[in-house]
């Protein structure tokens, strides 16, 4: 059975994304943070990890990103995970009862129209969604709530006092990697399965002072028709103003325009190096 790592604790919806990734036949490691997971793979103690990198409201995870840098683990599939904030509170608790709610700051961020409509009710930063329930069943509070997920208040003998708290209900997503110590084999281009494949792309423009240098990058896909779903940048490390860039695009590397594509990209970078390649993500709703 392989061991799957998530941040944060248990009923966390990482631990849903986990599931639907890698299948219902795995061992949930939680872990504390993100870089935990990364470390986790490289060393063995875990088979592969549950990453989020955006959300569909809040944006970009960035600590994510720069691990992917860091690491360079290959990610080998995804999903994007309908997001549904629940308050809950301790058993027989009423939404009067309640002073304070704990949630993660983007948890409370997403339902701040509920903290206008019920002034009384201080809102307080907690690391973690799963965490903020699983500490209000610690404490045996009934003036204290948590906003986390329904996964969450069912974990830890909640009730849910209201669900779809969140300002937009039905257009938060979360899109999850999967990760592992190594990449998974593609199929060939002859394979119905070869279809929809994405790849996600890391690397630095060797001339970021050029004008227009990442306009020629980019100019690779778009004259090849092949669709760019994502770009993200991000500072290098060790090399002050210049940039990682994190380029998604619906491609198999084994299509002949994808590698057209990247040999002709090599003429304008200092370094690509592919993340990975992996079907297309479907939208899911949390497994309860």
């Amino acid at each position: 059975m392989k061991k799957i790592a998530f941040q944060g604790r248990r009923g966390a919806y990482s631990e849903s994304a986990a599931y639907h990734l890698f299948g219902n036949n795995i061992e949930v490691v939680p872990m504390d943070t993100f870089e935990q997971i990364f470390q986790g793979i490289e060393t063995g103690v875990v088979d592969g990890g549950a990453i989020p990198i955006e959300n569909s409201t809040a944006g970009s995870i960035y600590d994510n990103y720069d691990l992917l840098y860091k690491w360079r683990h290959p990610i080998v599939a995804e999903v994007k995970l309908q997001i549904e904030h629940t308050l809950c509170a301790l058993p027989g608790t009423q939404i009067e009862d309640l002073r304070e709610v704990l949630s993660h700051p983007q948890g409370l961020a997403q339902c701040s129209r509920f903290f206008g409509q019920h002034p009384n009710i201080k809102s307080t930063a907690f690391y973690d969604t799963a965490g903020s329930a699983e500490e209000i069943a610690k404490r045996g509070d009934k003036h204290i709530g948590a906003i986390a997920s329904a996964y969450a208040a069912k974990f830890y003998g909640l009730d849910i006092l209201k669900q779809g708290l969140e300002n937009l209900p039905g257009v938060n997503f979360t899109r999850f990697y999967a990760i592992q110590k190594t990449a998974n084999e593609l199929p060939d281009l002859s394979s119905e399965k070869a279809l929809d494949i994405k790849t996600t792309l890391l690397f630095m423009l060797s001339d970021s002072g050029k004008s227009g240098a990442l306009y020629e990058a980019l100019g690779c896909f778009a004259k090849r028709n092949l669709n760019l779903t994502r770009i993200e940048s991000r500072p290098h490390p060790d090399r002050p103003w210049e940039y990682i860039f994190h380029l998604s695009f619906e491609g198999n590397p084994k299509d002949p325009n994808v590698i057209e594509a990247l040999k002709e990209l090599q003429q304008y970078t200092d370094f690509i190096y592919r993340l990975g390649s992996f079907h297309k993500g479907k939208t899911e709703k949390l497994s309860y």
